[in-house]
């Protein structure tokens, strides 16, 4: 368990996964001595294309391998998704951040944040459905829970960025696309960028689930 008030004490990892400039990424909780410089790593599943060497808090130190700070956009999704989680518990807002590092639900949201940061945001042609005039408009909020109408049906994702005219999100479940510009896949972790018309409420997404409000027209 951790305690920390102010900036959030993480790093990311990036190691050489190929020859091709693939980067496998990995959180980092830096250690309190020299002989141990880690206390914790956490792997993502998120590889990058190209690392980003002039990122500020780069270490190359290691052969292959380089260290990064968060950023603000990382420490700033990385507390709202964690006040969401404390708030859906009940609890309430504290000065003083307390993490469980090998919570199930903190992992996740550590991936969701490497998926932002570092993911290549990709959504196969014809995976949407049109949704325009459909289904009532939902405005979308950093950190906040969505759904997408596919192909496959509703599919839930995290919002992680919001521009004028699209949104980027991460998905929360993996979505089968057969027959859209070939047979193509997204899983769950993976990065999409969509109009803001075609992210909904987020109960389209739950079993059994439609907001009141979401009439038909």
């Amino acid at each position: 368990m951790g305690k920390w008030k102010g900036e959030v004490p993480f790093l990311w990892r990036l190691h050489a996964h190929d020859e091709e400039g693939a980067c496998s990424v990995a959180m980092v909780v830096p250690g309190s001595s020299d002989s141990r410089p880690f206390d914790l790593t956490i792997e993502t599943g998120i590889q990058r294309l190209i690392a980003d060497s002039e990122s500020s808090g780069s270490d190359g130190s290691d052969e292959g391998e380089e260290l990064l700070e968060w950023n603000q956009n990382d420490v700033d999704l990385f507390l709202r998704l964690i006040q969401q989680r404390q708030l859906g518990r009940g609890a309430g807002a504290s000065d003083i951040l307390r993490l469980d590092l090998t919570d199930p639900e903190v992992i996740e949201i550590v991936h969701i944040v490497a998926a932002a940061s570092f993911g290549f945001p990709y959504l196969p042609e014809g995976a949407l459905r049109e949704s325009v005039g459909e289904f009532p408009r939902y405005e979308a909020e950093v950190g906040g829970l969505a759904s997408l109408n596919t192909v496959s049906g509703f599919v839930s994702c995290v919002v992680v960025e919001v521009a004028e005219e699209e949104v980027a999100c991460v998905l929360l479940d993996d979505l089968p696309v057969e027959g859209a510009s070939g047979d193509a896949s997204l899983c769950r972790n993976d990065l999409v960028v969509v109009g803001r018309t075609d992210v909904l409420h987020p109960e389209f997404a739950l079993p059994g689930e439609r907001p009141e409000s979401a009439l038909l027209h």
